[in-house]
């Protein structure tokens, strides 16, 4: 049975326990672990959104998350943080001789080390290579070729990547098709440093009273300070919107539209990489996604317009348009389609968007978006249906 899934802005995790996720990585996935830091990214990173919404496991990475889920009434079952799910994998799993491990990230010969531990602990050759991958390269085509075959000829049907997020995260989603042999992704941060013994973690009671990251602040001042104490301050106001059923989060445009069916997910990973690299180019501030939509070309901008800023338009509108009249709204039908349409839906009676994918004028995900538009403009309070456009936790 799926675990059940504990709404945390605009993310679901996994409440489930360790022993459980272990048993289930048998048959591997890709495992996410969210923080604060993690939750913060993702209201302003839409590819890395995205990228959570497939992953196969989210499992809670924070005792503040922890406490957090149970101010809002939705208790998570226990923390999961990537530096304790690997050590307990490679235990897990020390006896189990089809588990092989690829570790990808840390410095030049700490994964080296971190092999050397993990497999005196296990008592085999559990982690059978490693890589630690130079600055920038997934930045370069050439060295990322080249990574996928030494993990394609190392054996390894795990990979295990700590590079930091998201960083690690989009690299896994990116070239994890191309990687046959690997059934298990996880992504680990910097596990690899704690694993080789180069980085200490922690103390225990700094971890369970949820100061693990004013630990790290003092060992890492530099590099950390702006994530704790800048980044990270806006987290607790959207906790309290959450509690009171004021949190929302606007969908990436390019992924409503490929819920409409009128991108592919190619187009929508071609969009939200753009959208990245632009807003880093840009100090930290994001294109506007209907512009750089147009550029593209692949819908026309009166369509963009409409999924843009229309839509919400309709839900402050007294009437209730007919599916006819927002499939012409968003310039996917003409008039004279639409006339066309309705006489010959008299003639044969059958609803017109039953026979606009007869013509193969549009597909049938597009006609199923439109209707539960139609009927979220019928009914703008039904959270349900808003899920087209926003992420809304359901309240308690």
């Amino acid at each position: 049975m799926p675990a059940a899934k504990i709404p945390l802005l605009n993310v679901e995790i996994d409440n489930i326990s360790s022993k459980q996720l272990l048993a289930q990585l048998k048959s591997g996935g890709f495992v996410i672990t969210p923080n604060v830091d993690h939750l913060v990214k993702l209201q302003n990173d839409p590819e890395f959104f995205y990228i959570y919404q497939h992953a196969d496991y989210v499992v809670c990475d924070s005792q503040i998350l922890i406490w957090v889920a149970r101010f809002l009434g939705t208790p998570i079952q226990e923390k999961i943080s990537g530096s304790d799910l690997f050590p307990a994998f490679c235990q897990y799993y020390a006896e189990d001789e089809t588990e092989k491990v690829f570790l990808l990230g840390a410095a030049p010969g700490v994964a080296r080390q971190a092999q050397l531990n993990i497999n005196a602990k296990a008592g085999r050759e559990l982690v059978v290579d490693t890589y630690s991958p130079p600055f920038g390269f997934e930045r370069d085509p050439q060295e990322c070729e080249k990574i996928i075959t030494l993990i394609n000829q190392s054996d390894a049907n795990v990979l295990a990547v700590g590079l930091g997020a998201p960083k690690q995260e989009k690299w896994i989603y990116r070239y994890r098709q191309q990687l046959p042999g690997i059934k298990t992704f996880l992504a680990i941060g910097a596990t690899i440093d704690f694993e080789a013994g180069n980085v200490r973690r922690s103390p225990q009671w700094m971890s369970y009273c949820g100061l693990e990251w004013l630990y790290r602040l003092k060992e890492n001042p530099k590099r950390l300070w702006r994530r704790y104490l800048v980044e990270s301050l806006p987290f607790l106001g959207w906790v309290v919107l959450q509690r009171f059923n004021r949190y929302r989060y606007h969908k990436p445009l390019a992924l409503i539209l490929h819920d409409a069916g009128l991108l592919s997910k190619d187009q929508v990973e071609q969009l939200l990489t753009e959208q990245v690299r632009l807003t880093k180019e840009n100090a930290g501030k994001p294109p506007d996604e209907a512009t750089l939509l147009n550029q593209y070309q692949w819908l026309k901008p009166e369509t963009i317009r409409f999924f843009a800023t229309e839509f919400e338009q309709l839900l402050k509108q007294s009437a209730h348009p007919p599916i006819l009249d927002l499939l012409q709204q968003a310039q996917l039908l003409t008039l004279d389609q639409c006339q066309t349409l309705q006489h010959e839906s008299q003639l044969a009676a059958l609803p017109p968007e039953q026979l606009a994918i007869q013509k193969e004028w549009f597909s049938p995900q597009t006609v199923r978006f439109f209707q539960q538009l139609q009927a979220l403009v019928e009914n703008p309070q039904d959270q349900r249906l808003e899920q087209l456009f926003f992420v809304s936790p359901t309240p308690l």
